[in-house]
């Protein structure tokens, strides 16, 4: 169904984005093109029709006021609405004077109001929709991968539908380094950046060199740049480079966000540049090792090779005994599945899924609130760098330790509840009740007594319990040998280890580990 045709020139991107992020997945209305001065937008109205403009009175260079009275030469009876960042009524009494139907203030925009303000116009000026060609002279964005190819591209250039030469071009990938606010809708602020760097893209580039875009799923933006007329590959070369240092700088200081940028070579076969654009797309992936905040040559770059191993169970079955038991060492446990997946280069889905499921696993054994939890999961499936998902569960555990009561259920007072989590992040290291004393600004005698009455044990009962604990959880893990297993949980000789064990566990090592 056709819809009616907008165009917003605003030399505010916040203001041009509010706009279309109000009118996304309206079925009446739909914006076509969008500007930040008042030239550009008359250079495209000389090819191409709309329906409504919406238009800014307060732009730098071209003023509102004098953008309507060009656009009324160009198309007389063309419905303006008028935009105002300030209850002024000079500006908007300049703008109803000259021609504009209706106007809008900024402070006071609302889809409810915006799309009242569209109909108004639409039944004041007898709009009827039309099935357009709207030739896109700053640049096409193409959403589906099966519509970017060489052959689609060509028909439709052809066809006049997009303004690009077909020789001399060059693909860009580019890849924003996503790090959500707090709050935010992680899938809609992606959507809302790539549209933001898309206007940064039209800024930089304007009518200089023709442009298309094919906007992933994964949101990044593959740049197809042509360069008609040039046949210098050091020329096409230099532009390649300025534009990418001058994104990358625009979008750090206008998004404060870093970005990895992919730069290809100038290809005079569109084929190949096609070609070379896939390839780049699949380079961006490879962020989840290498990182993000770069800019590179793709001739440069290698593609890593992903692995197919899946993570051990034992993995599984010892974090979950960790848990279920509160025994420390969870931290290192946890960095431990993060290892795992760099060491093999486990693929961005199956990391996807891991984190998800430790997650889950975390939330299921503390005390975690449903929405902290719900937000962990919707940011794990739109990360791309290994380091934010291992960030993001390191805080999720860190948080359900502090909300979460005690493994036991107990509750104790400040100095105890100082040395039990003193003992869970340190039992392997050579610690003493004289050390946690010391720590805790207590008395030697009054701590001994405090912690006998409080836990029911004396505190070497209660260090050699966290060193059984993490000993069990390793003999789990089945991937270690003996003597790692007595170092990492904090024993110093075989004898005392295997002596311990067998008194809390009526097992030996070995038994246990067969059981198991």
């Amino acid at each position: 169904m056709a819809k009616i045709k907008l165009m917003i020139v605003d030399d505010e991107l916040i203001s041009r984005n509010t706009i279309k992020k109000l009118l996304e997945d309206n079925g009446s209305y739909e914006v076509v093109a969008d500007f930040s001065d008042g030239n550009a937008a008359l250079d495209w109205l000389r090819g191409n029709d709309i329906d409504i403009l919406l238009c800014d009175m307060q732009m730098p260079g071209m003023n509102g006021v004098e953008l309507i009275r060009m656009i009324h030469v160009i198309n007389e009876f063309l419905p303006v609405i008028a935009i105002s960042a300030f209850d002024n009524f000079d500006y908007v009494r300049g703008s109803l004077v000259n021609g504009a139907a209706n106007y809008l203030l900024k402070h006071e925009l609302t889809r409810k109001h915006l799309i009242s303000v569209l109909d108004q116009a639409r039944d004041k000026y007898k709009i009827v929709p039309e099935e357009r060609t709207i030739r896109h002279r700053v640049g096409y964005c193409f959403y589906d991968r099966k519509d970017f190819t060489a052959d689609n591209i060509r028909s439709m250039a052809d066809s006049g539908v997009l303004d690009f030469s077909c020789s001399n071009m060059a693909a860009i990938a580019i890849s924003p380094d996503y790090s959500f606010p707090p709050g935010a809708k992680p899938a809609d602020y992606k959507h809302d950046i790539c549209k933001a760097v898309i206007d940064i893209l039209g800024q930089i580039l304007g009518k200089e060199y023709g442009y298309l875009i094919w906007q992933t799923r994964q949101e990044h933006l593959i740049l197809l740049v042509s360069f008609t007329g040039v046949t210098s590959t050091l020329y096409m070369l230099n532009v390649i480079k300025n534009l990418a240092g001058r994104l990358q700088r625009q979008i750090i200081r206008m998004l404060d966000l870093t970005v990895t940028i992919i730069c290809g070579n100038p290809q005079t076969d569109l084929k190949a540049a096609v070609k070379d654009a896939y390839e780049m797309d699949g380079l961006l992936e490879d962020k989840l090792y290498i990182g993000g905040n770069r800019v590179t040559a793709a001739a440069m770059a290698r593609k890593l090779h992903y692995g197919t191993e899946d993570i051990p169970p034992n993995y599984w079955k010892q974090l979950a005994f960790e848990l279920e038991s509160g025994t420390g060492g969870t931290v290192e446990t946890l960095n431990g599945f993060f290892c795992w997946m760099e060491e093999v280069r486990a693929p961005l889905k199956r990391v996807r899924d891991i984190s998800q499921r430790l997650a889950g696993l975390i939330a299921g054994n503390r005390e975690v609130d449903e929405k902290d939890r719900d937000a962990v999961l919707e940011r794990i499936r739109e990360y791309e760098i290994l380091e934010q998902f291992r960030e993001d569960i390191l805080e999720l555990y860190a948080r359900s330790r502090e909300a979460g009561p005690q493994p036991d259920g107990r509750e104790y007072s400040p100095v105890i509840q100082q040395v039990l989590n003193y003992v869970r992040e340190n039992f392997a290291s050579d610690i003493s009740l004289e050390k946690c004393a010391e720590v805790t600004g207590s008395s030697y005698t009054y701590l001994s007594r405090q912690f006998k009455q409080e836990t029911g044990q004396r505190f070497v009962e209660y260090l050699n319990q966290q060193r059984v604990n993490k000993a069990k959880s390793l003999l789990i893990r089945r991937d270690m040998t003996m003597k790692e297993i007595i170092e990492q949980s904090g024993f110093r000789s075989y004898t005392y280890f295997f002596k311990i064990f067998k008194e809390s566990e009526g097992l030996t090592p070995s038994e246990f580990m067969a059981k198991n």
